[in-house]
């Protein structure tokens, strides 16, 4: 390709070579195929900003170079290159996966189609996209020319061997599930003409640990809080000491386990969530239910949580005479952390107290709480558990609010019997 010295950082790039070239040094490289023109330009915040050219014709390029730069130096780019104007069926890998990318930020997109992504899931979207499109160039894919239509199940295959090499398999069908996502994006939203080829790819079922804690268990964990050491050895130059101890850690645990509730919703719960049901002449807690609304998108039926006796006497430890119908958070009402650091500090505390309490046994995660709740609600009223859990991975959940005969049942339950 014919490159000339310009003001414009407008090089050849070859994907063969996996290096650029200018005016000097262009001879060095003989993979003409493999040669494409692109820019590098830094932006008014140090950051590089990086765009492939599709012609071959270095006129042309140039003056997408300069535009290209001006664009960069005003500010003009966001996050991630825009595509203005597009053919569905003439649209880039790499072109495709910026669009994808622009409408998971909500940039330019319609309020009735934005979605709402949390910040942790939006980041393993970018992740798992940006390593599609990696993962494509390193098996000499040209992301840049090669169209999403065009992908197949040799294209598929790349992603699959690398997924299989590198990752444990509990983490395949987040990462299938994200890559499923991009390409139906394409189909439905952008009309590109095409089938998913990862509709194809299966892997084998994963055997979950379904485990509870027993009752013996728990009180251990429960007395190791008051007991044992809460400084964990951190490693490193430094070798400093962290504290994992904190005032509300047994109240959190409790909690956890009385109410199945998933760790934000736990750390969220207010006591003018709780209300008493003249039917069932019994309260309950009634919450959103955060992990599902973020999953689909939409608003969705509330969460209900029965007060048995195990939880009826924590909720009056706790302070129900004085606190009940205030806004007050259950958990730590007067709190000054946030929300994310108490959650991190209830998962880091249950770990490092059951290590305490059960050395040589494998280690249990506060995730094991919610199970064990789970368990015992099933065990209590049969089927009719999934109303009372919310659980995320259910086909078809009610749309309606939940029967208060099924409440009824829930609130006789005791943990551990």
């Amino acid at each position: 390709m014919k490159i000339k010295k310009n003001m414009y950082s407008l090089r050849v790039y070859c994907t063969k070579c996996k290096r650029q070239y200018n005016y000097h040094n262009i001879e060095n490289c003989d993979h003409a195929e493999y040669q494409h023109y692109k820019s590098l330009v830094s932006d008014i915040n140090g950051r590089r900003r990086t765009k492939m050219y599709r012609t071959k014709n270095f006129d042309e390029a140039l003056i997408s170079a300069i535009q290209f730069r001006k664009d960069v130096k005003n500010g003009v780019l966001e996050n991630y290159s825009k595509v203005e104007v597009y053919d569905p069926n003439n649209l880039s890998i790499i072109d495709a996966a910026n669009l994808f990318l622009n409408f998971c930020h909500g940039n330019n997109v319609p309020s009735h189609k934005k979605k709402n992504i949390s910040k942790n899931h939006l980041s393993d979207i970018e992740r798992n996209v940006k390593q599609l499109i990696n993962i494509f160039r390193e098996n000499n894919v040209n992301v840049e020319m090669t169209t999403i239509n065009s992908l197949n199940d040799y294209h598929v295959g790349y992603w699959y061997d690398h997924v299989t090499s590198n990752y444990s398999v509990g983490s395949y069908p987040t990462k299938l599930k994200i890559i499923k996502s991009f390409i139906n994006h394409m189909i439905d939203e952008v009309g590109v003409t095409m089938g998913n080829p990862f509709k194809s790819v299966k892997f084998d079922a994963i055997v979950y640990d379904t485990s509870s804690i027993t009752k013996k268990e728990f009180l251990a964990v429960l007395d190791a809080v008051d007991n044992k050491s809460p400084y964990k050895q951190l490693q490193g130059k430094r070798r400093e000491r962290k504290n994992h101890y904190r005032p509300y850690l047994i109240d959190g645990f409790k909690l956890a386990l009385y109410t199945g509730l998933r760790r934000e919703e736990l750390v969220t719960l207010s006591w003018n969530d709780l209300y008493f049901s003249e039917k069932t002449d019994g309260l309950i807690f009634l919450t959103d239910n955060l992990k599902v609304e973020r999953i689909t998108g939409k608003k969705y039926k509330k969460k209900y949580i029965p007060v048995g006796p195990d939880l009826y006497s924590l909720l009056v430890e706790l302070g129900y005479e004085d606190f009940k119908d205030s806004t007050l958070n259950v958990l730590h009402p007067h709190r000054v952390s946030g929300i994310k650091t108490i959650i991190a500090n209830l998962s880091k505390g249950f770990t490092h107290f059951y290590k305490q309490a059960f050395p040589s046994k494998k280690r249990k995660t506060f995730k094991i709480l919610r199970k064990t709740y789970l368990s015992y609600l099933n065990k209590a009223v049969g089927d009719d558990s999934i109303e009372l859990s919310s659980h995320g991975s259910k086909k078809i959940l009610s749309t309606h609010y939940i029967d208060a005969e099924v409440v009824a049942k829930g609130l006789t339950m005791k943990i551990f019997k």
